[in-house]
């Protein structure tokens, strides 16, 4: 007789999972590495495109125009002109120049025309209640007609000066007041008129700038205000499809995926075992050794007995009573291949009360 126990080494279990379970999850694991590892590839290598503005060719206009008021002998004034922004007393101006200024700049070298005057514009007007200026008449003079320009290389500089003789538009403004009875406000405005015009190749350009001075009429004082400084830059644009930079965002995402994963599939393939479906003797017999293995003694060879003195038993439970009734051990013949192992026994004298798996399990089936 041995004492070995329940034999422990063929029925000790590591973590086991389905044969046709683990193939399955490894497969669905490998589809998946591949996929989000394609995904990856395309967020690094194939970022995307989106559509974009992007300039081929800037360039700018600026137009300014300054000024300087000159006296007539007074006692105020120790200057002969002044270009401050201040009030002036209208009794002791003579004139007023007017200093215009048109600046282009470039990328590169292009070819465009275009076209300025000054001209001076008497307005005679009034305002509503929302302060809105409703133009009454007014009356255009010029000052210098139309002149042509080109511009053949990155820049182009304009300048031109004009006199303004302040008592000649005060006194057009009397006349016009007493002639039409209607006394109104009025004021001066002097305007250089800029227009570009052309094709560079890649894009046209139409512009207009209008740089003035604006002076008081039939006033006693003047403040010199107007638009006087202007900066007006332009760009040509052509839409191109640009790729977009790298979601870093994304591929931290993807690279955490695919780790999470090819973690799961080496823990799968090194770490599991696959096992079929145990089959009904198998599991009956983790069952009994299960519960009852501190009870059970293996032997080395087979309990010999004739059949007269063998007395079946229906369960394990059925056997265990017996032992505990009789104070005897259940006894199985030990096996390396659990298949083998099909009957428990109790010897008490002459009489073996046997659990046979085999017919047990056979009972069960057909029922």
């Amino acid at each position: 007789m041995s004492t070995k126990g329940p034999a422990k080494g063929v029925l000790k279990m590591k973590f086991s999972i389905n044969q046709r379970l683990k193939i399955a999850l490894i497969v669905v694991l490998v589809f998946a590495i591949g996929g989000t590892s394609f995904l990856l590839y395309r967020a690094v290598k194939h970022p995307g495109f989106e559509e974009q503005n992007v300039p081929i060719y800037s360039y700018n206009n600026k137009a300014t125009v300054d000024f300087m008021v000159y006296f007539k002998p007074n006692e105020l004034y120790n200057t002969k002109s002044m270009n401050k922004d201040q009030i002036y007393i209208t009794e002791f101006v003579d004139h007023i120049r007017a200093d215009f200024n048109y600046q282009f700049s470039g990328d590169k070298a292009n070819n465009l025309s275009g076209t300025y005057n000054i001209i001076a514009k008497v307005t005679g007007y009034t305002t509503d209640k929302d302060n809105n200026v409703i133009n009454i008449w007014e009356r255009d003079f010029t000052l210098v007609p139309s002149k042509n320009f080109t511009i053949n290389g990155k820049t182009k500089s304009i300048k031109e000066s004009v006199n303004i003789s302040l008592a000649d538009y005060n006194a057009f403004v009397t006349r016009i007041i007493e002639a039409s009875m209607i006394n109104c406000q009025t004021n001066l405005n002097v305007i250089m008129n800029i227009n570009l015009k052309g094709d560079i190749g890649v894009g046209k350009i139409d512009e207009t700038l209008t740089p003035s001075l604006t002076i008081p009429l039939n006033t006693s004082t003047i403040e010199i205000t107007g638009n006087r400084k202007i900066d007006q830059p332009g760009v040509i644009e052509e839409t191109k499809q640009v790729q977009l930079p790298v979601n870093r965002k994304m591929v931290i995402i993807y690279g955490v995926i695919i780790g999470v994963l090819v973690i799961g599939t080496v823990f799968l393939i090194f770490f599991t075992k696959g096992t079929l479906n145990k089959d009904p003797h198998e599991k009956t017999l983790k069952k009994i050794f299960k519960k009852h293995g501190d009870r059970l003694v293996a032997l080395n060879t087979e309990v010999l007995a004739s059949f007269e003195n063998v007395n079946t038993v229906k369960s394990i439970d059925d056997l265990v009573r017996i032992a505990d009734e009789l104070g005897k051990p259940i006894m199985y013949k030990y096996s390396n291949d659990y298949r083998d192992i099909t009957r428990f026994y109790v010897v008490n004298e002459d009489q073996i009360y046997m659990l046979d798996l085999s017919h047990m399990l056979m009972k069960e089936k057909s029922v």
